[in-house]
Formats: C-alpha cells, structure tokens, sequence
C-alpha cells in the first residue's frame, strides 16, 4: 500500500469515526495534465530530487511519494475535546517544484530567523490551527535534512527530533492531532503557555486508543509523560 492509500485511509478513518467532524480540501485547480502525470511519477519525481539534493535523500523520501498535489483533513470532536489539522504537500513541490514562500519573524532570535526564511514546508495547518508549519532545513547535497516547527501565533521554533519518514508514520497515528509535533520537541509541556496543547494532546491520547486499536499509542503516551515532567 503506497503512502497517499494510507494516507487517504487514515482520513477515511476519521470519517467514520462517531463524534468526528472533518473538512477536507481540494487540490489546487492548476493542476494540469502535464503536472499530474509528473507527480504519478515517482521515478521522475526521485530523479529531480537527487539532481537537486542528492541520490540517498531521493532514495529515502521514495517510499512516502505520493501523486496528490496535497492532502488536507482539518477535523474536531464534536464534544470539543480534540481537535487537529494537517495540509501535507507533495515532497517535489517543496524541495523542487513549487517551494513556500520563505518565512519571516523578527521576533525570533537573529539565528533562528536564519533557519525560518530557508524552510522547505511540507505540512502546515493553515485553516483551523495556530498557523503551525513544518519545514525541512536542507544540509549540503547528499546530507540529511532536519526537520523544524514553527508556530506563527506564538513566535515559536523549534527543532523536531525525527526523520521525515517518522513524521510522516507519526501524522498516520495521530491524525494531525494539533501540538503532536512538541511530542519530539524539547518542550516543557507542563508550562502555562502550552496548557491548551497539553490538553489536545491528553485528550487525544485518551480517545484514539479506543477509536484507532491498530495503532500503537503508548511510544507516543511516554513523551507526553516525559514532557509534562
């Protein structure tokens, strides 16, 4: 089963789930059929990757290539208890084809102002959240990208401590569940400014045992514990 089936399984799951609203968005209407074909492509799609960043990155981002121009759930129990979004871009789109426009923040430090405006992003919560992205920061070609999480609401970056593989299995688990990111930050989750987060999450963690039994929630329970100390 590629990426994008599990991907689309994931949201179908959230779907018939009781007690769950979801809205999904479109693709982009520009999609011609031109670029279609290039996305269905994985071997084109990988060759324009190691052209540009080498051929061991093109050969670890193979298996999560998907065809969709993007997915995109934004979802909320109807009790209010959790709620989560994702917008999840091609992986060619960010570090090749289309990428995003490079992040501002004078608030931050001069360094991570630095990292912020050279972001590749590839997942972001743009309608529902906080305005929460996630972004690559690319080494030179041939090494491993980093990934970082940046909060627009609060003026917050942070390295996360995972590969993109990681990220991509741990959005399937959590479904975008909002703040699951700080789960692999170093993050005191116990401190005022996150509470409403730390609350997502608790709930979260509650629920999608019993909703989603296919999945292993306790790795993910273990950081929780860790973070709010």
């Amino acid at each position: 089963m590629t990426y994008g089936m599990r991907l689309e399984q994931a949201i179908a799951d959230l779907e018939r789930c009781g007690g769950v609203e979801v809205e999904r968005r479109p693709p982009a209407p520009d999609l011609t059929p031109q670029r279609l074909e290039l996305l269905a492509d994985p071997d084109q799609v990988c060759e324009r990757i190691a052209a540009e960043w080498g051929v061991g990155l093109a050969d670890v981002l193979r298996p999560y290539h998907f065809a969709a121009d993007a997915y995109h759930a934004a979802w909320t129990a109807t009790d209010g208890s959790v709620h989560g979004e994702f917008f999840l871009r091609n992986i060619h789109d960010c570090l090749v084809g289309r990428p995003h426009p490079g992040l501002r923040d004078v608030n931050l430090l001069p360094g991570d102002r630095s990292v912020l405006a050279t972001l590749k992003i590839f997942d972001e919560a743009p309608f529902a959240g906080e305005g929460a992205v996630a972004g690559l920061r690319m080494p030179p070609k041939g090494g491993e990208p980093q990934i970082w999480f940046y909060v627009t609401t609060r003026t917050m970056l942070h390295r996360l401590h995972l590969d993109y593989g990681t990220y991509l299995e741990t959005l399937l688990v959590t479904k975008g569940a909002f703040g699951w990111q700080y789960l692999f930050a170093d993050v005191d989750l116990s401190a005022p400014r996150h509470h409403d987060t730390a609350e997502n999450l608790t709930a979260m963690l509650e629920v999608f045992p019993r909703s989603f039994p296919g999945h292993d929630y306790e790795p993910l329970r273990a950081r929780l514990r860790e973070r709010l100390g």
